[in-house]
């Protein structure tokens, strides 16, 4: 039994499977990847879908695992530099992927995030406009690196090692809005800088919050405490957790107001178990987090001036590589990870 594959090719607008000649009665194993917009009309630019199909009617072992898909990101326009974009916990072989015995068409389908294989310098490659290249297994195949094969298959003939859709472009993102915005009825300029810094962690366990306070223009003076802070944090599911301390009371004393300017920041690692509840970054994936401050004394009662207000500061990114929940199947739903008031940038209530 031989196993053939199915190029497919993945646009911005599109999805077309480029389908090699089989003989009639041999099984075919089809990966397709396409935009999520191409599912739900949404413009998620980092959300793709990925699907396998087998066909036929013998029994095939397949390996249905998100985390085999691997990128060749490269500058859209002329030459540069490549990047390798691989899932930070794939597996090394098949005997630790998700694999099952299927008879029958079958189809398994989930969606990804490119962020969660692109990070760093890879992200940034992404963002300028690329070209991608994406396999999905490996290379070559061999007993113990399949992503297809006839139960118990020994031979290379009956062993599918991978599969390789073809390039597709991955549009250029305009710049990250990175200014930070003055809620209420002061809604002009902001004079603070709150920014929260991107973090990649294995679990949920020892994560904090790096977040940096600074002066926009010149120098402030503030008075800056860990219950000043709300972090609003959209979860892989797509559902939103507030994270927060219960607020203290008291007037602070004139030492612990600080000056800060663009280069000078108050800067404060916080403990995201203290702030979240249990079990907010148990899942492997990416999670948007916005930070919120609050800032309530001015240093009147010891002729200070002091910033005061409600800031909110751009969307940071934590990766969770590994998770404490282990695999989870991102099974995609329209709409339903996008609850109704859900941005967390967008809210001005007031849990900033």
């Amino acid at each position: 039994m031989k196993l053939w594959t199915v190029a497919a090719l993945a646009l911005p607008a599109a999805v077309a499977a480029l389908a090699a000649p089989a003989r009639a009665d041999a099984p075919t194993v089809e990966v397709q990847l396409e935009p999520w917009a191409a599912f739900d009309g949404v413009d998620r630019p980092y959300r793709y879908l990925v699907s396998a199909r087998v066909a036929g009617d013998d029994p095939v072992e397949v390996a249905f695992d998100r985390r085999l898909l691997s990128f060749e990101v490269r500058p859209a326009e002329g030459r540069g530099r490549r990047h390798r974009c691989r899932h930070p916990a794939a597996p090394r072989t098949s005997g630790r992927a998700r694999t099952r015995t299927v008879e029958g068409d079958r189809e398994w389908r989930e969606w990804v995030d490119l962020r969660m294989y692109c990070w760093g310098a890879a992200r940034r490659a992404l963002d300028a406009g690329a070209r991608v290249e994406a396999r999905y297994g490996w290379r070559r195949g061999s007993r113990t690196r399949w992503v297809a094969r006839a139960p118990g298959a020994r031979r290379a003939r009956d062993i599918l090692g991978g599969v390789s859709p073809e390039p597709f472009l991955f549009p250029a993102r305009p710049e990250e809005e990175r200014r930070t915005r003055r809620l209420g009825d002061d809604a002009a300029a902001s004079p603070l800088e709150v920014a929260l810094s991107s973090r990649s962690v294995r679990t949920e366990a020892g994560l904090s919050f790096r977040v940096a306070v600074g002066a926009a223009a010149g120098s402030e003076r503030v008075y800056v405490r860990p219950d000043a802070f709300t972090f609003l944090v959209r979860r892989p599911s797509g559902a939103v957790t507030r994270c927060s301390l219960p607020r203290g009371g008291g007037y602070p004393p004139p030492d612990l107001f600080r000056r800060v300017t663009g280069r000078a920041r108050a800067v404060e690692a916080l403990d995201a178990s203290q702030f979240c509840p249990d079990d907010t970054f148990a899942d492997a994936g990416i999670y948007e987090v916005v930070p919120k401050l609050r800032l309530e004394h001015d240093g009147g009662e010891w002729n200070l001036r002091a910033v005061t207000g409600r800031f909110v500061g751009p969307t940071s990114v934590v990766r969770v590589t590994r998770g404490e929940n282990g695999y989870v199947d991102q099974v995609p739903r329209r709409g339903a990870d996008a609850p109704e008031g859900a941005d967390p940038a967008s809210s001005d209530g007031d849990d900033a």
